[in-house]
């Protein structure tokens, strides 16, 4: 489902080149759980921008679902994203001016799904995380992990099966 091979990142602060990444290889298979743990600075954010297609390695390999992403332009990488990766930022990155139901549904509009059907599931995944009677509300009247069950509900439903209707 993932593979790396040989993944390397630099960047270069104040004048000197930093390797976030040196020749990282790994491999997560389909159904495997997987935490990426370390220190400050360790690289971890640039890995995981890296696996989202947010950034792209100086040199190396990486595949996923069996196809390889290289040059790919930005709009390739943006249907890759919105069909394959599901994200949970750490700051959750949540419309300020949407409810939750409708931050939740935003991944999926960008699919094509009818305004109807992804208004149902939305509210089937926040109903699965927990939110129950919170739909309507924005983030900003929600506590910090209301906001984060709403990113998670937002990510997980990105996978609703395919019976979306155009």
């Amino acid at each position: 489902m993932i593979e790396l091979k040989n993944i390397c990142k630099s960047f270069i602060l104040g004048g000197e080149e930093v390797k976030a990444l040196d020749n990282v290889n790994f491999s997560v298979k389909k159904g495997e759980f997987v935490s990426i743990i370390g220190p400050s600075g360790s690289g971890k954010s640039t890995l995981m921008n890296i696996l989202g297609l947010l950034d792209v390695a100086d040199k190396g390999e990486y595949i996923l679902d069996g196809t390889v992403i290289k040059n790919a332009k930005d709009n390739v990488l943006s249907e890759i994203r919105n069909k394959k990766i599901g994200f949970i930022f750490q700051n959750f990155n949540l419309l300020s001016k949407l409810n939750a139901v409708e931050n939740v549904q935003v991944p999926l509009m960008y699919r094509g799904v009818q305004h109807e059907k992804s208004k149902k599931i939305a509210y089937e995944y926040l109903e699965k995380v927990g939110l129950k009677g919170r739909e309507k509300h924005l983030p900003t009247q929600l506590s910090g992990g209301q906001q984060q069950r709403v990113a998670i509900a937002r990510a997980l439903a990105r996978k609703a099966r395919n019976n979306f209707g155009r």
